[in-house]
């Protein structure tokens, strides 16, 4: 996004500037506008709703910025210059977008320092979050991004479909298998698709599935044997800078008929995936739609029938071309966060209700993306346990 876009964003929210912090790279949002240049101190970046970009920046740090972008630069030397220069920059604007979020929940969005927000505000200014800014900066996807992660999730539902095939041929041969080695034979198949990932995928039996995060390891795991609930949750990207995550969670049970007990929990757990799924398909497109409305409706259905205090996350996490499938935008959270995001065009995100009772965990889940104007699922919808012996 350039800055041209920045400012027609800001014209629509009704604020008067976008203020950027920065301290050695690390706010992102600034360095795709500027580049990456060895900066040892703050620079304060203004980008007022019309105009040029306004930058405050050390004396020391200034010959390395002047030419990267059309600019009016206020260069400081002390910090009674720069915070002077704040004041200066900042006179003809009232309301002003900060990464900023209220009671810091949004830990994405908070990165401005306290110090920096505080000034500015003593300064008279009325500060709102750039959340919303953001993930338009960051979590948007291009065509070709959307393109692959429409290729990862292919390939990973193969892959899926293949690790309960594996399970089976081990469960006939041997009688039992261990929820690593099905964990290593998953990342295997992802690396000879020319698949990456952050962690290795999750393998759980019923009761380590109670556990949202529990994941195997050489040292510590599991046996699978003939009547053992699974899930199964992987993820992986394709192996390129464009790489989009594909995220799902898939329930199986060894064995030719699923029991009663684990078909309910998993209907109420579907009917939770389902109902944000038809939420969104109700209501994107025709007007705004927050983030955190479509934890509600999964955790209504979930506390509806008696198992509210079993589902302890939140219902679904942003996917963008991140280092992880946790991405940088709206998460649909209204339990560990109030993420008062809009789910815009061009974002996607996992769909993924659990029930963590300490006789046993399920979950499953899908990826959705927001294409003109519609919900689409992305990632398979598991409708029923398989039984993985039948």
């Amino acid at each position: 996004m350039q800055i041209k876009e920045i400012q027609n964003y800001l014209a629509q929210e009704g604020a008067d500037a976008y203020v950027l912090v920065d301290y050695e790279n690390k706010n992102q949002p600034l360095v795709s506008l500027l580049g990456k240049a060895m900066l040892t101190r703050k620079i304060i970046a203004i980008i007022p709703k019309q105009g040029q970009l306004r930058l405050i920046v050390h004396s020391i740090d200034a010959d390395l910025l002047k030419g990267r972008a059309e600019a009016d630069y206020y260069v400081y030397k002390t910090w009674s210059e720069m915070l002077k220069f704040q004041q200066e920059a900042l006179a003809d604007c009232q309301t002003v977008l900060m990464d900023y979020s209220p009671s810091g929940l949004l830990m994405r969005v908070a990165t401005a320092d306290a110090g920096s927000v505080e000034y500015i505000r003593s300064l008279g200014k009325k500060i709102k979050s750039s959340g919303n800014l953001l993930q338009r900066l960051t979590a948007v996807l291009t065509e070709k991004q959307y393109e692959e992660e429409l290729i990862a999730c292919e390939k990973t539902l193969r892959v899926k479909d293949e690790a309960f095939a594996y399970i089976k041929e081990r469960i006939l041969a041997q009688g039992e298998v261990s929820e690593y080695a099905v964990q290593q034979f998953i990342a295997r198949r992802f690396q000879e698709e020319d698949m990456t990932f952050d962690e290795p995928p999750l393998v759980a039996n019923g009761k380590n599935a109670a556990n949202p995060h529990y994941c195997p390891t050489a040292e510590t795991y599991s046996v699978l044997h003939k009547g053992d609930l699974v899930l199964i949750d992987m993820w992986a990207k394709l192996d390129d800078e464009d790489g989009v995550y594909a995220d799902i969670t898939w329930m199986g049970y060894i064995g030719e008929k699923v029991p009663e007990e684990y078909e309910h929990r998993f209907k109420i757990i579907k009917a939770a995936r389902d109902g944000v799924i038809a939420f969104l398909q109700d209501n994107i497109g025709k007007r705004p739609v927050y983030a955190y409305e479509a934890d509600d409706v999964a955790r209504s259905i979930i506390s509806q029938a008696g198992y509210g205090d079993y589902f302890v996350h939140r219902v679904g996490h942003n996917i963008a071309v991140d280092v992880s499938c946790h991405g940088p935008g709206a998460n649909l959270d209204n339990y560990e966060t109030h993420d008062d995001r809009q789910l815009i065009e061009g974002l996607s995100f996992s769909d993924e209700p659990g029930i963590y009772a300490p006789d046993f965990g399920m979950r499953t889940e899908t990826n959705i993306h927001i294409q003109d104007g519609k919900a689409l699922v992305v990632a398979g919808l598991q409708e029923a346990i398989i039984p993985v012996l039948k």
